[in-house]
């Protein structure tokens, strides 16, 4: 497998007694830059490195083209994406995908079928359903038809899982809500190099934790979901720069996610970039089996530690579970600092909290969230003349966790009710506002950065998307 792009440093130099007024800002470019790519200036002559730049990306698209022409020769309606995304090398499409959708009539039969799903009225749901059908021609519970509207690509997800619903398949995944791990990884390459949510959070929860443990002699982070492990190469970086302090990363496994495959190869690519910095790392994995597995890792280390929790790339019922293990974590581990990565849609403090509100509340809520996120990455990719990729970002990520969420929502038990137990929320520092704000506004216009009491948040049209908060024991 070709070797990962790992994100850089941030993007703001970080001072060493956090002096305020001396932030070194920069204009957005012209050409948005891999993470692990230098920042340069847009006016500038084509260097090497924009050059490079330029190649990865033709690569991605290669990529991605070549993974939908597969589903195409497979027949999968899915890779059949609409013209107007596939085909702009502008960004010109007609509208955008949350004025079509909430302002058309879909809107209105998808909360009208929420609704009667929650009153449990099986024959309204159905012909509810049917009359979607009408209305988006080929629509069934496992495909729809091709020639569809990005807004109604969306809609056909959300009918989907009112679908899975109405069968009383609640207690199984989707078919399709499992994604092959061979094209999720060219997607999510996608959506780091091509949006700001990736980098966004990576670079927002780096920043605490390089300003907690500034006075430290080492750093200790616990990962609860450390996935391909690209957030960590990024601080390595940083803790290069800053005395090459020594960095020990704790990868925590339960039964439930058993991706082994992924967490090695993520211990080796790390590794091997730490190594590379002559910076001085340990990787450790930890397989909680019960809290005493917690409790004993308490004696095993000296000092303090970090808990870090991502739960954006997670399912709903996975989401759920990483909840629980994260209010169990915090309250045997007793870390430093908690930092928390989550999309606004599945905030723990959000009100009411995902075990209150009814499922037609959370419908309501989900429906304008991720036609908002559907806008907001037409706006990245179909402005840069990458539609194809969006094509790939939103078959493998986006639109197997709307059908998963929609579908199991209430399924799973347990959670986080409102704040985070036995912690308090941290205010970011300027700092860290100002390095936010910087790299949201290399993207476009429509983003922007919300400062709320422990957290920051990455908006689209002013409304969060997904958020970054940093907790610290009462």
């Amino acid at each position: 497998m070709e070797t990962m792009s790992y994100p850089s440093s941030p993007l703001i130099p970080f001072p060493t007694q956090h002096e305020e007024s001396s932030y070194l800002l920069w204009s957005p470019q012209v050409v948005i830059p891999p993470e692990n790519a230098n920042m340069c200036d847009g006016h500038a002559d084509t260097s090497p490195v924009q050059q490079q730049d330029h190649e990865f990306m033709d690569m991605l698209i290669q990529e991605a083209n070549g993974l939908l022409q597969d589903d195409l020769s497979n027949g999968d309606p899915l890779a059949d994406f609409d013209e107007r995304l596939v085909g702009q090398e502008n960004g010109n499409l007609v509208g955008t995908v949350e004025e079509e959708l909430m302002e058309s009539s879909l809107g209105d039969l998808l909360v009208a079928g929420a609704r009667a799903v929650e009153a449990g009225d099986s024959i309204g749901a159905s012909a509810i359903m049917s009359r979607f059908d009408d209305l988006v021609p080929g629509f069934t519970y496992r495909s729809y038809g091709a020639a569809v509207s990005p807004s109604n690509h969306l809609a056909c997800y959300f009918a989907r899982g009112l679908q899975s619903r109405i069968s009383g398949a609640r207690t199984e995944s989707h078919p399709t809500a499992a994604p092959a791990p061979e094209n999720r990884m060219p997607a999510y390459r996608m959506l780091q190099e091509l949006s700001p949510f990736i980098k966004f959070a990576h670079f927002t929860a780096n920043q605490a934790i390089l300003e907690a443990t500034v006075d430290d002699p080492d750093v200790h982070v616990v990962d609860l979901n450390i996935g391909e492990g690209v957030q960590w190469a990024s601080l390595m970086s940083d803790l290069v720069r800053h005395g090459s302090k020594p960095f020990h990363l704790t990868a925590v496994t339960t039964d439930a996610d058993p991706d082994a495959g992924t967490r090695s190869m993520a211990a080796r690519w790390l590794s091997e970039f730490a190594e590379s910095l002559s910076l001085p790392f340990r990787y450790s994995s930890l397989h909680l089996r019960s809290e005493e597995d917690l409790h004993d890792f308490t004696k095993s280390y000296n000092g303090s530690v970090i808990v870090s929790c991502d739960t954006t790339d997670k399912s709903y019922s996975s989401l759920i579970k990483l909840q629980t293990l994260l209010v169990v974590s915090v309250k045997i581990l007793q870390p430093k600092l908690v930092i928390l990565t989550e999309e606004e849609l599945f905030r723990i403090d959000r009100k009411p909290s995902l075990g209150v509100a009814s499922f037609a509340e959370f419908f309501c809520e989900a429906l304008p969230h991720f036609t908002a996120m559907l806008d907001s990455l037409s706006s990245c990719f179909c402005d840069g003349g990458y539609g194809v990729c969006l094509g790939l970002v939103e078959k493998e990520m986006l639109g197997p966790r709307i059908e998963e969420a929609v579908g199991q929502y209430g399924s799973v038990t347990g959670g986080v009710s409102g704040d985070l137990e036995g912690c308090r929320p941290c205010e970011p520092s300027s700092f860290n506002i100002a390095q936010a704000k910087m790299l949201v506004g290399l993207f476009s216009r429509g983003f922007g950065v919300v400062h709320e009491e422990g957290r920051l948040a990455l908006c689209w049209n002013s409304r969060p998307l997904t958020s970054v908060s940093v907790w610290s024991p009462m």
